[in-house]
Order: C-alpha cells, then sequence, then structure tokens
C-alpha cells in the first residue's frame, strides 16, 4: 500500500502561481501591488493585438495565467460578494469568473 503524498496539489500550486504572476504584473509593470481592474486587464490583454514590447509582454503574462486558470479551476479578484469581509484578492471559481465576466 502506498501512502498518500503530503503537500499541497497540482491545482493549489497552479493557484498560488497565478495569484504571484498577477501581482507581480502588476509591481513590475505599474508599482502596485494590485493594480485597479488587474483581473479585467489580464484576462482580456490576450485578445489585444498591441505590437509593442509592452502589449506583447502583457499577452505573454496574460496567456500564462490563462493556462493557470485552466490547471487550478479559478480566477483572483481584488474582493468579490461571496467572500464578505475580505479584502485584497480572493481566489474565485471558474464558474464566478465567468459569470462576472457577463456582468461586465
Amino acid at each position: 500500500m502506498s501512502a498518500k503524498p503530503t503537500g499541497p496539489t497540482r491545482e493549489e500550486l497552479a493557484r498560488e502561481l497565478l495569484r504571484y504572476k498577477m501581482m507581480e504584473y502588476s509591481e513590475d509593470g505599474f508599482c502596485a501591488t494590485w493594480l485597479e481592474d488587474l483581473e479585467w486587464d489580464l484576462w482580456s490583454n490576450m485578445e489585444r493585438s498591441d505590437s509593442s514590447p509592452a502589449g506583447q509582454y502583457a499577452a505573454a503574462v496574460s496567456r500564462e495565467c490563462r493556462q493557470l486558470a485552466e490547471i487550478s479551476g479559478s480566477w483572483w479578484v481584488y474582493e468579490d460578494e461571496t467572500c464578505p469581509g475580505e479584502t485584497g484578492p480572493v481566489f474565485v471559481s471558474t464558474d464566478r469568473w465567468m459569470r462576472l465576466l457577463a456582468q461586465k
């Protein structure tokens, strides 16, 4: 009988790496821990056709973040009504994120 591995799951690791990538993009590019509307900008950057170096970088980060979102089944937002009292980045399910996108 093999022992169950301990430590974070693949999804948990992807979730934390996603948060880190989002915050790193915000800090490096805008000197802000969490740029206003960061979650929306990163989600939509992949569809933009900006061929400047900054635009290409934003699209690459967006692709990475979307891949991590697929693995983790989630996205980070800066507060959400489903988490009353929590401030700062909040982890929401992909289903919840899709509903938020549809409302915007």
